[in-house]
């Protein structure tokens, strides 16, 4: 096989309660830890893993033509929170705002 070719795999996704939500994933991964739900990504030439989803094409009667697939590196995912920048340890406190107390 040629490193230029991504291949995916995409089944039903029997989740899906949303029109946003794709009529496609990826498959569940069976080396995932209990409880966890991973899915098998895409491994691209350099090496990373990607996600890849799909949504079905339909024409203007409603009929399946095709299916549009998205592939997307894992960190374009905007509905995780963003890793904190101070690595796990407590915020310093900003005091420069409160107010002093006098007793």
């Amino acid at each position: 096989m040629s490193e230029d070719a991504v291949w995916c795999n995409l089944v039903r996704n029997e989740n899906k309660n949303d029109a946003k939500q794709p009529d496609w994933v990826a498959p569940p991964n069976e080396n995932a830890p209990e409880g966890k739900k991973w899915t098998k990504g895409v491994k691209m030439s350099d090496g990373a893993w990607w996600n890849q989803a799909g949504w079905n094409q339909l024409d203007e009667e409603g009929n399946l033509i095709g299916i549009n697939v998205k592939i997307s590196p894992p960190n374009l995912n905007n509905d995780k929170p963003s890793a904190p920048s101070n690595k796990g340890f407590q915020s310093k406190p900003s005091y420069g705002s409160k107010q002093s107390y006098k007793f």
